[in-house]
Order: structure tokens, then C-alpha cells, then sequence
């Protein structure tokens, strides 16, 4: 354990504003759709693409490769054999290159069947626009495929804040130029910020990860092992999380395919919505990031008493910041979204739509957020045949119901039965898999708490909004009103809550509290510093 308490914290604060920054540069790249395209063709379009991004993503950087490289990294670094723990990740990132690049070029040459698997209701311009990102767009995977060893590695060295700033990198970098070429290049905008963003941040990570190599004396990036058990044993553990991101991704195929049937334009409104939920789920997700590796040591230590308090605390901490935060965002949903999205082509309609829809979205949010960590202990045990088999019932449920839940109930009766009904699922089942076979949780413990937290979190909520009216009564500009009544009701709410939970004692309550004070403490210190220097 470090000798600074706040290490952990720190790390977690760190890359927390990385990946709150980077949903707020995610946001601004909607918020630049919405001004430039509004809900035209390319935006429904852009979502096909961008499905294809996402399952790149998690399939080598947000899901499979950092979680199969770390418990193997640290497991060979425990017994002094770190040289060989680099020759297994490298060689295993060889070794999937190959197939990717291979795949990449194949859908460039054929993009049309995908198309049609995804977004078989798209027509005319919005079906030639997804045609041309989908050709472009994977062409990122070979470059995606590096990155996400090279997040497991960084990882694996106590080094967090790369990966969110890749992010923010290349979500800035969209915005660019969506705002200073989308009026004269229109989709092929989109093309270069793109490939643009994968290729610097796969030098940024190169230039991270060199000097790593040459401090353990590691072998060239090039070597391939395929033959070393560590390497064998990699794709053993990568195999069941592969299935569950490619059958997460085929959920979302369905979720897509049904909204494709709709009106055009519902497809835009409900990825503004569900990018919304990014509000919610970034600073439980940086938590869960920093403590990966955490419990992956825990789970090789001689007591496996440690795992479960550190499971135990991490759930909690999930919760403490999940509920009120999704509360909060529920009682001022309406500004919340016509504040980052109401403006340019983005019509009042579109903005109440949305903002619906982000309202159901919500209600799942907590244990969406709780499932993220429980994936991480389950990465931790390398049980990942688990999340496989969860994503199996998640798409069996979709797949069956999704297109005839839009037809009946239209977007908002989906987004229900993707977002919360799915979460809860999820959620529960993860729960009650550790809690019983590994003996992660205590039920009573978890249930009493989540009670607590939650009357807390309704209560500021409801402060939250009171307080949002009183500053809608203000006579300023419509931007500046919106900015004061989101403020204000969130930092009302955020009060009120954290007052409570010190007079309730709540422990995660006393440890925020805690870490608030030092920081601000070390703010002060250093402005003190500057100023006598």
C-alpha cells in the first residue's frame, strides 16, 4: 500500500478529470453534430460508423487486452520474470495485428454487407454516408490493436492518465475540425478527424511506452512468440471476453436495427441521449480503472479476506457516487440538456425529445455503473467465461424483444429496455456470481447501504431542483440562465448530500470529505509557494 493515503485517490482525481474532460470534449463533438448536421442523414449515418468505433474499442482498448494483460503482467513481475512478462504482451499484440489488418482491408474493399447487418433501414444519402465511414473508420483497428496492450502495460505500471487523454485528444480533435471543415467537406470531416486521432495516439503511446522497454531491457516490439505458454494462456483468457464485447456490440447492432425502422432522425436522438449518460458513469468508471490493478494483487495475496474488503469498499464507493449523481442529473435533465445541446440546428423539439429519453437512461445509470466494477473483479479472478454468458442473455433478450418493443412503445419504451431493464439484469447477476461462489460481498451490508444512499440522494435531488427554479427566476440571457440553473442545482444537490452523509456517518462521506480537505489544502500550499517564488 502506498505510504500516501490519498494515492489512490489522487490517481482516481487524476484521470477523472482526463475522463471528464474527455466526455465534455465527447459532448462538445455532439454538441458540434447537432450545430453543424442537426438530425440530418450524416448523423444517423455517423452512429452506424461510430457503432464500428465503439467495437473496436472496447474490444482492444476499453475491454479485452488491458484486462488479459494485466493479471498475466503482474503475475509474471511477481515471481521476477518481468523481461518475459513484456515478450508475452508484445507477442501477443503481434499476433492479433495480423487478422485486423486483414479484416480492415476486406470491409474496405466490401462495406455494404456490413451496412446492412447494422442499419438495414438506412436509405439513400444516410445508407451511402455509413457506407463511407465504415470503410474509413476501420481502418483504425490494426493502430487500436497496440493501443490497448499499450494500455494494459501502462497499466501495469501504475499509469492511468494516458488512455483518457488519448480520448480527450481525439475528441478535441473531431470538434476541430467539424467546426472548421464540416461546412465544406461534410462527412469527410468526420473521415479525418478519425484517422487523424488514432494515428497520433498511437505515437503518444509509443512514446510512453519506449522508454518502459528499454528500462526492463524488453525485446523488440516485432518479436512473436505464438508458442509461449503466456502467450497460449493470453488468448485463453482473451477468447470469452472477446465473445462478450462482439455480442455486446451485437445488442447494440439490435438497438440500432430497430431504431433504423423509425422516422429518420431517431436514430441521432437517441445516440445524444445515450452519450448523455457519460455524464453519469465517468468518475465511478476512473475508479474502477485505478483500482483494477489493485484487484489484481489483492487476489494473488496469501488472504483472500483482502479481495473481499477492497471488493466490498469498491462497490460501495461505486454506489456512494453513482445514485446521487444520477439523481441529481434526473431532477435537472431538461436544462441539463438544452445547456450543451440547444443551439444551431438542434431544434426545441429535439431538445425535449432527448431530454426524455436521458431521463430513462438514468434510472439504470447506478447499476450500470456497479456492474463496471464487478466486471473489473471478474477481469481480476480471470473468470471471464461470466461476462460472456451474461452478454449472451443481454443480446438473447435484445435480439428476441428489441424490434418489437420500438414498434409498440417507439424509442423511449427502448431505451428502457436497453438502458435500465438491461443494467439492473446485469448488475444483479454479477452480484449474485461473486457474492455466492467467491464470497465477494455481504448482502446485508450492500443492501443497507444502497437504502441509505439512495433516501440521501433523493432528498438533494429534490433540493437540487428546488434550487434550480429559484435561479430560473433570475432575469439573465438564455445561456447564462441555463448555466446558472445547472450549477446551481448541482452544486446545491452535492451539498446537501455530502452534509448528510457526515451527519450520518456514512464512511465513503468522511473519506470524500477528507480528500476534499487535502486538496484543497495542497492548492493552497502551492499557490502560496508561487506567490513567494
Amino acid at each position: 500500500m502506498s505510504a500516501n493515503p490519498h494515492a489512490m485517490a489522487r490517481a482516481a482525481t487524476t484521470i477523472s478529470a482526463l475522463a471528464v474532460l474527455s466526455p465534455v470534449a465527447g459532448l462538445a463533438v455532439e454538441v458540434a453534430l447537432a450545430w453543424r448536421f442537426g438530425t440530418s442523414p450524416t448523423v444517423d449515418a455517423f452512429r452506424i460508423g461510430a457503432l464500428l468505433l465503439v467495437l473496436g474499442q472496447q474490444v482492444f482498448v476499453g475491454q479485452i487486452l488491458p484486462y488479459t494483460v494485466v493479471p498475466i503482467f503482474t503475475e509474471y513481475r511477481t515471481q521476477g520474470r518481468e523481461k518475459e512478462a513484456w515478450h508475452v504482451a508484445l507477442s501477443l499484440a503481434n499476433l492479433l495485428l495480423v487478422p485486423m489488418l486483414l479484416l480492415s482491408l476486406l470491409v474496405f474493399f466490401r462495406p455494404e454487407p456490413v451496412v446492412h447487418l447494422f442499419a438495414p433501414g438506412l436509405a439513400g444519402e444516410a445508407r451511402e454516408t455509413a457506407t463511407l465511414f465504415i470503410r474509413w473508420f476501420l481502418l483504425t483497428y490494426g493502430l487500436l490493436v497496440w493501443s490497448g496492450v499499450a494500455t494494459g502495460l501502462l497499466y501495469a505500471h501504475g499509469i492511468f492518465w494516458l488512455p483518457p487523454a488519448m480520448q480527450l485528444m481525439g475528441n478535441v480533435i473531431l470538434v476541430a475540425l467539424i467546426l472548421s471543415l464540416g461546412s465544406k467537406l461534410g462527412a469527410v470531416s468526420l473521415v479525418w478527424g478519425v484517422l487523424l486521432s488514432a494515428a497520433l495516439g498511437c505515437v503518444m503511446y509509443a512514446s510512453k511506452l519506449l522508454p518502459l522497454m528499454r528500462q526492463a531491457g524488453a525485446p523488440f516490439p516485432w518479436r512473436l512468440d505464438t508458442k509461449h505458454p503466456g502467450v497460449r494462456r493470453a488468448l485463453v483468457l482473451a477468447l470469452p471476453m472477446l465473445g462478450a464485447v462482439v455480442v455486446m456490440q451485437w445488442t447494440s447492432a439490435m438497438v440500432t436495427r430497430a431504431l433504423s425502422q423509425l422516422p429518420s432522425g431517431s436514430l441521432a436522438l437517441f445516440g445524444y441521449s445515450w452519450k448523455m449518460g457519460l455524464l453519469v458513469s465517468v468518475v465511478p468508471l476512473a475508479l474502477a480503472t485505478v483500482m483494477f490493478p489493485r484487484f489484481a494483487e489483492a487476489r494473488f495475496s496469501p488472504s483472500g479476506e483482502e479481495f473481499r474488503q477492497i471488493c466490498t469498499r469498491a462497490l460501495r464507493m461505486a454506489l456512494f457516487l453513482a445514485i446521487p449523481l444520477s439523481a441529481w442529473l434526473y431532477a435537472l435533465r431538461f436544462p441539463v440538456v438544452a445547456l450543451l445541446l440547444k443551439r444551431g440546428a438542434f431544434a426545441g423539439e429535439s431538445s425535449e425529445a432527448v431530454s426524455r429519453l436521458f431521463g430513462l437512461l438514468l434510472l439504470g445509470a447506478p447499476a450500470a455503473a456497479a456492474a463496471a466494477f464487478m466486471e473489473k473483479m471478474f477481469y481480476a479472478l480471470e473468470k471471464t467465461r461470466i461476462l460472456l454468458y451474461t452478454q449472451l442473455a443481454s443480446a438473447a433478450l435484445l435480439t428476441a424483444l428489441a424490434g418489437g418493443v420500438t414498434k409498440i412503445f417507439g424509442a423511449e419504451g427502448l431505451m428502457v429496455f436497453a438502458g435500465p431493464v438491461v443494467a439492473f439484469l446485469t448488475a444483479t447477476g454479477f452480484f449474485l456470481v461473486l457474492s455466492r461462489r467467491h464470497r465477494t460481498f455481504l448482502w446485508t451490508e450492500v443492501l443497507l447501504f444502497t437504502s441509505k444512499i439512495l433516501a440521501l440522494a433523493l432528498v438533494s435531488a429534490w433540493i437540487a431542483r428546488e434550487v434550480s427554479v429559484l435561479f430560473e427566476r433570475i432575469s439573465v440571457p438564455s445561456f447564462f440562465s441555463l448555466v446558472l440553473v445547472t450549477a446551481g442545482g448541482l452544486a446545491a444537490g452535492a451539498t446537501a448530500f455530502l452534509a448528510a452523509g457526515l451527519a450520518c456517518q456514512v464512511p465513503e462521506a468522511v473519506a470524500c470529505s477528507r480528500y476534499l480537505r487535502w486538496w484543497g489544502d495542497a492548492i493552497v500550499k502551492r499557490a502560496q509557494s508561487g506567490t513567494r517564488g
